[in-house]
């Protein structure tokens, strides 16, 4: 009986190990996958974005670098810089992550992407609150679910085709929230 008992065991041992061996490399896959995300992202925190740059120089430093600018280039830089330093924390870490995505991206997308901001930036102002949320929630959406929602009845009714394939360009650029 005892040797019935451990054969048994021993086949299903033996018919378990492939099975074993194939679920650790897929395991071992996603976490070299996981790795690699987080080495770019270091990647990218190591490197000093323009406003850090900025805000390490010296006030002449500073007034140098307006100088040498076109004065309508100089007082949107200065507007700009005003705006995002009266920005509550938390709206300026998240438009530093947003930096960080955005250099991630191949210079391609890139060029999609500011192509896609002109078209965001010429919708009406009512719009534009509508269509940023509903962004948000197709980047929260697994690619099928996405799927399933700019297929669905409600976003063809809620959104002109213009906005319907914006929204899709955005959400393909910039794929999923982490």
């Amino acid at each position: 009986m005892r040797r019935v008992l451990a054969t048994s065991c021993l086949i299903a041992l033996l018919t378990a190990i492939p099975v074993l061996a194939q679920r650790s490399e897929r395991a071992a896959a996603r976490a070299a996958a996981r790795a690699a995300k987080r080495a770019a992202r270091e990647k990218i925190k190591g490197r000093e974005t323009p406003l850090e740059k900025w805000n390490r120089m010296t006030p002449e430093d500073r007034r140098r670098a307006l100088a040498k600018l076109p004065a309508e280039r100089r007082q949107m830089l200065q507007r700009k810089l005003q705006q995002f330093r009266s920005l509550p924390p938390e709206e300026r870490q998240q438009l530093r992550e947003q930096y960080e995505s955005f250099s991630e991206l191949t210079p391609e997308q890139q060029n999609r992407a500011r192509e896609l901001f002109r078209q965001f930036n010429t919708l009406a102002d009512d719009r534009r609150p509508v269509v940023r949320q509903e962004l948000e929630q197709l980047r929260s959406l697994t690619e099928t679910e996405r799927r399933d929602r700019i297929n669905s009845q409600e976003f063809h009714n809620r959104f002109s085709p213009a906005e319907q394939q914006m929204l899709q360009d955005l959400a393909q650029v910039f794929g999923t929230t982490p």
